[in-house]
């Protein structure tokens, strides 16, 4: 008898329910295209489907599947739950916000052309010696953006497939707030250090070295856009480390578009012409991803050259992580912006948040440079990152082969701490006071 009795009680336990499980195809997709939802251990008939906390339409229910389409949530990661009698399942989806939809990144190695399937083009293709692969655009003209991409990669196992994101400028008291000039008392300048600043162009009222433009595809990387940007980014770099040199490359155009082909280029080209101690500064982003992108910033990062990356702009409208800012790569260095108030320091209410953001230096009103040698003033995490590339340039002219994940450790350890949570801050705001 209670062998029977442990025998009914294993059937019960092997026959109870199973914990739900969900499986999405594609993984990627943009606003408004479906995806098939295929679920276990939990019934599909009156099922919700939530997009990072935003209903799904359901467009369809058979058997075990389930059709959604990709509500109006920001791009990058976001989390589907499936939830039905009190059970959910969950998945991760990745959303194509502001992309070209006519438009698909490949990776291929080197030397390889793409085979392409009905619907594509080739538009231009580039071996990337110094990041270790080929980067082709193509042209699509479907209209399912995620599964395009899962059909080029289904093609050959060493095609990785990426959106052509369309990234926007990030857009702060500088220098001194963040003890900058006693860092130069003690003989800290920068000299010997190079910063390339991948933005709009330079001008060239901006002392700089020959760089390229990958916008315009010549060596003249010019300041188009009004105002200036990367003109304003390149003189805050300066204001810190006097003596470092700037390299300009520019990747975004006059309208502010900086397509990540061109950014995955520009990171490319810096890797492979670089001389001496290098940093790398991106007052650009956006909330899509790219896999080449974060390859070739793993390239600089082994090639010994620090990254600092504007944390985003979107500090008011939900604050979704903003890329190449939220990869986790050691000596990628994502920059917060702060505010003055009532002479304190502050988060300021546009700058980004996120456990991604590792430091925060001032990003409001600050004096920039502008196009002609003119004085204006810049607000943005954009103006607040090459506070930090500057600070870059300074250690690295005083310890010139520190790798770029113990020079993030020594921004982090000397920076001042914030009576603010650490997705808003990070360790806290950038100081040159004692360090280095």
């Amino acid at each position: 008898m209670p062998g029977r009795i442990w025998l009914l009680l294993f059937l019960l336990w092997a026959c109870g329910p199973v914990n739900p499980s969900l499986d999405l195809s594609p993984k990627r997709a943009a606003l408004g295209e479906e995806v098939v939802a295929q679920l276990s251990g939990l019934d599909p008939t009156a099922a919700q489907v939530l997009v990072g906390g935003v209903p799904a339409t359901v467009t369809a229910r058979e058997g075990r599947t389930l059709r959604f389409r990709v509500p109006q949530v920001p791009g990058g990661p976001q989390v589907v739950r499936v939830v039905a009698g009190g059970r959910e399942a969950q998945a991760l989806l990745g959303v194509l916000g502001q992309v070209d939809r006519s438009r698909v990144l490949l990776r291929l190695p080197i030397g390889r052309t793409p085979t392409l399937p009905t619907g594509f083009s080739l538009l231009r293709r580039d071996d990337l010696q110094a990041c270790g692969f080929a980067l082709a655009e193509l042209g699509y003209s479907g209209e399912a953006l995620g599964k395009a991409l899962e059909e080029l990669e289904a093609l050959d196992p060493s095609y990785k497939a990426d959106p052509e994101s369309l990234w926007s400028l990030s857009g702060v008291s500088g220098g001194e707030a963040v003890g900058a000039y006693l860092a130069q008392q003690r003989g800290h300048r920068g000299q010997g250090v190079r910063v390339a600043v991948l933005d709009t162009g330079v001008d060239a009222a901006i002392p700089q070295l020959p760089g390229y433009d990958f916008v315009d595809e010549d060596t003249t990387p010019q300041d188009a856009f009004p105002g200036g940007h990367g003109t304003g980014a390149a003189g805050l770099v300066l204001e810190v480390a006097p003596g470092a040199q700037i390299v300009p490359v520019r990747v975004c155009d006059g309208n502010g578009v900086c397509r990540a082909s061109r950014v995955v280029r520009g990171v490319c080209w810096v890797v492979a012409n670089h001389q001496g101690p290098t940093v790398l500064n991106l007052s650009l982003g956006g909330d899509t991803p790219v896999e080449a992108l974060k390859l070739a910033l793993q390239a600089a990062l082994g090639q010994g050259i620090p990254v600092a990356a504007a944390a985003g702009n979107q500090g008011n409208q939900g604050s979704p992580a903003h890329y190449p800012a939220a990869y986790d790569l050691p000596g990628l260095v994502a920059v917060g912006a702060l505010e003055a108030t009532q002479g304190s320091w502050a988060p300021a209410p546009y700058s980004t948040r996120g456990p991604y953001v590792d430091l925060a230096a001032p990003g409001t009103d600050l004096n920039c440079t502008q196009p002609g040698g003119t004085m204006g003033t810049c607000t943005g995490t954009s103006f607040a990152t090459p506070l930090v590339a500057g600070a870059m340039a300074l250690w690295l002219g005083a310890q010139p082969t520190l790798p770029p994940a113990q020079l993030q450790a020594q921004l982090e350890q000397y920076a001042t701490p914030l009576p603010f949570p650490p997705q808003e801050v990070g360790k806290g705001m950038l100081d040159l006071s004692v360090k280095p």
